[in-house]
């Protein structure tokens, strides 16, 4: 996984570059924040090995590609 590029207190909504930085709450959580990712999409094989014939569970056969692919 990338680094950080940046740092965020959610108990003050302080946000650095500096994971230390004075201006976040003392003993507080901070939480990495990540550059975004290219959307990666399904090519024609994923599409076609996803079928089944009830729309409902085709759907969710594409949506765990999907997600098993950008994540």
């Amino acid at each position: 996984m990338d680094k950080p590029i940046a740092w965020y207190d959610p108990s003050n909504g302080m946000v650095s570059t500096d994971r230390d930085c004075p201006l976040f709450t003392p003993l507080g959580q901070v939480w990495g924040l990540y550059p975004k990712q290219e959307w990666v999409g399904l090519t024609q094989e994923e599409i076609e090995d996803s079928y089944v014939p009830n729309y409902q569970e085709q759907t969710r056969a594409v949506e765990a590609k999907l997600k098993e692919k950008n994540t």
